[in-house]
């Protein structure tokens, strides 16, 4: 398996690809030089996002029903739900477009072996050791985005080898009083995003008051063709609820 280890290339293919049914852009380049290096230290116990974070491989389940759109440097919108389960179980179930081009992001892990990917471009191949905590780590710190992008280029899901906490980085985290999200009172978490010391994207997470639980997130993705808007819509975010057996089996 090649894990995917940055945030902007995978999101740029995606581009490409979106470009073939769209107007013709100018081909993407790589991503712009770091503009400062992160500080390098492992996250605080009783920082907000570590606690977020332990709070979700905590739990023995998690449901995710979320939409995403993107604006800016690439078109997209998604729809659907993301589910794990205990040893290393996960299911990704979503349907939406890049451009013009429809696409269905698909993922399955029994906990023995994982497939998914688009049609014509899928992969099959045993469990990865870090399923959850990929997943996890990057839904707090960058949003479920990354993995779409991914997913729809035909490669597992970002980190599962274990590799999330290296090479993702929140940096100046601030929380203030958010505005209401669905009529619900929030604290907004604001931080920049680095992926292996660059300055990727600057992230702003609506955390719902009463829950503690993320119900919104807006992204600035950095390119240097220009930025990407990403929106995160999280419409259902339920730990330890039971979960059928055929939630997470392999095939048709």
């Amino acid at each position: 398996m090649r894990p995917a280890t940055h945030f902007a290339p995978a999101l740029l293919s995606l581009a490409a690809c979106a470009s073939s049914a769209a107007a013709p852009s100018s081909p993407p380049t790589s991503p712009a030089p770091a503009t400062s290096l992160a500080p390098s230290h492992a996250p605080a116990p009783d920082d907000p996002l570590h606690a977020l974070e332990q709070r979700l491989l905590s739990a023995r389940t998690i449901h995710l029903r979320v939409r995403v759109a993107t604006s800016g440097r690439i078109q997209s919108h998604f729809e659907g739900t993301v589910d794990l389960g205990e040893g290393q179980r996960a299911r990704f179930a979503l349907q939406g477009a890049f451009g013009q081009k429809d696409a269905d992001v698909r993922f399955a892990s029994d906990g023995a072996h994982m497939e998914g990917g688009p049609r014509g471009h899928s992969f099959a191949m045993d469990v990865a050791p870090a399923i959850r905590e990929g997943v996890v780590l990057g839904f707090v710190r960058m949003g479920i985005t990354h993995d779409l992008a991914v997913l729809s280029s035909g490669e597992p899901p970002a980190y599962i080898d274990g590799s999330a906490r290296k090479h993702l980085e929140a940096v100046g985290f601030a929380r203030a009083p958010g505005e209401a999200v669905r009529g619900a009172a929030t604290e907004q978490w604001t931080w920049a995003l680095y992926v292996d010391h660059q300055h990727s994207a600057d992230e702003t997470l609506w955390v719902d008051a009463k829950s503690g639980l993320p119900v919104r997130r807006r992204v600035v993705v950095h390119f240097p063709e220009g930025d990407m808007e990403d929106g995160e819509e999280y419409e259902e975010l339920t730990l330890d609820a039971p979960e059928s057996e055929d939630t997470f089996r392999i095939g048709p």
